[in-house]
Protein backbone atom coordinates (compact mmCIF):
# COMPACT_ATOMS: atom_id res chain seq x y z
CA UNK A 1 0.00 0.00 0.00
CA UNK A 2 1.35 3.32 -0.91
CA UNK A 3 0.76 6.47 1.59
CA UNK A 4 1.65 9.90 0.53
CA UNK A 5 1.78 10.88 4.26
CA UNK A 6 4.35 9.29 6.09
CA UNK A 7 5.75 9.60 9.64
CA UNK A 8 9.54 8.93 10.50
CA UNK A 9 12.26 9.88 13.06
CA UNK A 10 14.65 12.52 12.21
CA UNK A 11 16.45 14.01 14.80
CA UNK A 12 15.16 11.97 17.62
CA UNK A 13 11.49 13.22 16.77
CA UNK A 14 8.58 12.19 15.20
CA UNK A 15 7.87 14.43 12.48
CA UNK A 16 5.40 14.40 9.70
CA UNK A 17 6.30 14.44 5.98
CA UNK A 18 3.82 14.84 3.11
CA UNK A 19 4.51 15.39 -0.40
CA UNK A 20 7.56 16.57 0.15
CA UNK A 21 7.18 19.03 3.41
CA UNK A 22 8.44 18.53 6.79
CA UNK A 23 5.73 19.35 9.65
CA UNK A 24 7.39 21.05 12.02
CA UNK A 25 8.68 24.53 12.81
CA UNK A 26 11.35 26.57 11.67
CA UNK A 27 13.31 26.76 14.39
CA UNK A 28 12.99 22.71 14.91
CA UNK A 29 14.24 22.70 11.60
CA UNK A 30 17.26 24.34 12.39
CA UNK A 31 17.78 22.34 15.53
CA UNK A 32 17.18 19.17 13.24
CA UNK A 33 19.94 19.84 10.64
CA UNK A 34 22.31 20.79 13.22
CA UNK A 35 21.52 17.78 14.92
CA UNK A 36 22.09 15.44 11.76
CA UNK A 37 25.23 17.55 11.12
CA UNK A 38 26.78 16.41 13.86
CA UNK A 39 25.61 13.13 13.34
CA UNK A 40 26.75 12.89 9.60
CA UNK A 41 23.40 11.31 9.02
CA UNK A 42 23.97 13.13 5.49
CA UNK A 43 20.51 11.66 3.68
CA UNK A 44 18.56 13.37 6.81
CA UNK A 45 20.38 16.47 6.14
CA UNK A 46 19.70 16.27 2.56
CA UNK A 47 15.65 15.90 3.46
CA UNK A 48 15.90 19.52 5.17
CA UNK A 49 16.68 21.43 2.33
CA UNK A 50 14.22 22.24 -0.82
CA UNK A 51 15.88 20.82 -4.15
CA UNK A 52 16.77 24.35 -5.30
CA UNK A 53 18.40 25.66 -2.16
CA UNK A 54 21.20 27.98 -2.13
CA UNK A 55 23.77 27.52 0.61
CA UNK A 56 26.71 30.69 0.87
CA UNK A 57 30.11 30.39 2.97
CA UNK A 58 30.71 34.15 3.27
CA UNK A 59 34.48 34.03 4.58
CA UNK A 60 35.58 31.96 1.62
CA UNK A 61 33.37 33.17 -0.77
CA UNK A 62 31.73 29.64 -1.65
CA UNK A 63 28.30 28.74 -3.16
CA UNK A 64 26.87 25.76 -3.17
CA UNK A 65 23.33 23.71 -4.12
CA UNK A 66 22.19 21.26 -1.70
CA UNK A 67 24.23 18.23 -2.77
CA UNK A 68 27.60 19.88 -3.44
CA UNK A 69 27.59 21.28 0.05
CA UNK A 70 26.57 17.62 1.62
CA UNK A 71 29.53 16.52 -0.37
CA UNK A 72 31.67 19.39 1.09
CA UNK A 73 30.74 18.36 4.29
CA UNK A 74 30.87 14.71 4.08
CA UNK A 75 34.62 15.01 2.82
CA UNK A 76 35.16 17.51 6.14
CA UNK A 77 37.71 15.03 8.30
CA UNK A 78 36.74 14.14 12.17
CA UNK A 79 34.12 13.95 13.69
CA UNK A 80 32.00 17.28 15.49
CA UNK A 81 29.90 18.30 18.53
CA UNK A 82 27.94 21.04 17.55
CA UNK A 83 26.09 22.66 20.19
CA UNK A 84 23.69 25.47 19.23
CA UNK A 85 24.39 28.68 21.71
CA UNK A 86 21.22 30.60 20.54
CA UNK A 87 18.64 30.67 18.11
CA UNK A 88 16.20 32.99 16.84
CA UNK A 89 13.34 33.50 14.50
CA UNK A 90 11.89 36.61 12.47
CA UNK A 91 8.82 35.50 10.02
CA UNK A 92 10.97 32.79 7.98
CA UNK A 93 14.06 33.77 8.76
CA UNK A 94 15.99 31.39 11.68
CA UNK A 95 19.24 32.45 12.53
CA UNK A 96 21.45 30.35 14.83
CA UNK A 97 25.29 30.47 16.56
CA UNK A 98 26.72 27.07 17.00
CA UNK A 99 29.79 25.86 18.11
CA UNK A 100 31.23 23.10 16.18
CA UNK A 101 34.49 21.29 18.39
CA UNK A 102 36.29 18.54 16.95
CA UNK A 103 36.75 15.46 18.66
CA UNK A 104 39.52 14.17 16.87
CA UNK A 105 41.43 17.56 17.17
CA UNK A 106 41.47 20.86 19.04
CA UNK A 107 39.43 22.53 16.02
CA UNK A 108 36.41 24.66 17.39
CA UNK A 109 34.73 27.20 15.94
CA UNK A 110 31.16 29.28 15.39
CA UNK A 111 28.77 29.07 12.83
CA UNK A 112 26.73 31.99 12.53
CA UNK A 113 24.23 30.87 10.48
CA UNK A 114 21.60 32.34 8.54
CA UNK A 115 18.25 30.07 7.44
CA UNK A 116 15.42 31.37 5.20
CA UNK A 117 12.42 28.46 5.56
CA UNK A 118 9.60 27.70 2.60
CA UNK A 119 7.07 25.13 3.03
CA UNK A 120 9.01 23.27 5.79
CA UNK A 121 12.06 23.13 3.54
CA UNK A 122 15.97 25.59 3.59
CA UNK A 123 15.62 27.32 0.76
CA UNK A 124 18.77 29.65 1.22
CA UNK A 125 21.17 29.37 3.98
CA UNK A 126 24.04 32.17 4.60
CA UNK A 127 26.86 31.26 7.05
CA UNK A 128 29.45 32.77 8.74
CA UNK A 129 32.46 30.65 10.04
CA UNK A 130 34.76 31.88 12.99
CA UNK A 131 37.56 29.85 14.30
CA UNK A 132 38.07 29.95 18.21
CA UNK A 133 41.46 31.05 18.90
CA UNK A 134 43.11 33.49 21.97
CA UNK A 135 43.03 36.86 22.32
CA UNK A 136 45.19 38.70 19.89
CA UNK A 137 48.32 39.71 21.58
CA UNK A 138 47.78 43.48 20.57
CA UNK A 139 44.56 43.33 22.34
CA UNK A 140 46.32 42.43 25.74
CA UNK A 141 47.37 45.73 26.36
CA UNK A 142 44.25 47.08 25.57
CA UNK A 143 41.84 45.31 27.45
Amino acid sequence: IFRSKQSFVVCRRKVNFYKGVFFMTGRELVVCLWDEMASQNWDKVKLCFDENAIIRWHNTNESFNVEEFILVNSKYPGNWNISIKRIEQSQNVIISVALAQSLDSDVCAYATSFFEVENGKIICLDEYWGDVTDRPQWREAVV
